[in-house]
């Protein structure tokens, strides 16, 4: 498994007690970002709203936000990688309507009537070899003692108990 990369010296003369991994710190600050444009714009709108709850808008929200991005994994890839390959999928394959059979596009998915061509007959060799390991010979299974045990799938059945 991939070891996350995570920060401890912040300056040459500085540096944390603890290590903080990367992609969750910038993840805070992206959300720290949003939420702060958010809280500024309802601020701008109604004055009053808001008006002791700072603390929750930039400490609180953050850290909730980047606990549930960092837990949430969908189809086990990172959260960001799955909005990105979902957007080229809905940009790529939905809307322009492309359809796919065993990885492959289908061209003809949407023609009115398609045409086939004429079946070409196939020649059939019955002394070719099906399996390289065995001859053209066939032979019967015979144990031990010289009996007959069978025919070997390519022949009739034996009937044991005929007379």
């Amino acid at each position: 498994m991939r070891e996350p990369k995570k920060i401890q010296q912040l300056t040459d003369n500085y540096s944390l007690p603890f290590a903080v991994e990367l992609i969750p710190a910038i993840n805070y600050f992206i959300f720290v970002g949003l939420c702060f444009g958010f809280w500024y714009g309802v601020r701008m709108i109604f004055p009053h709203a808001f008006d002791n709850s700072f603390v929750i808008v930039i400490f609180g929200i953050p850290i909730f936000l980047t606990m549930l991005v960092t837990k949430i994994k969908p189809e086990g890839k990172n959260i960001y990688l799955y909005f990105i390959d979902f957007a080229k999928y809905y940009f790529f394959i939905k809307l322009p309507q492309k359809k796919f059979c065993n990885d492959r596009k289908v061209d003809l998915s949407n023609e009115k009537q398609i045409e086939f061509r004429k079946l070409v007959k196939v020649v059939d060799y019955s002394n070719e070899t099906e399996n390289a390991y065995e001859g053209n010979t066939q032979e019967f299974a015979v144990d031990k003692n010289g009996r007959r045990l069978g025919v070997l799938p390519n022949k009739e059945q034996f009937d044991s108990y005929a007379k």
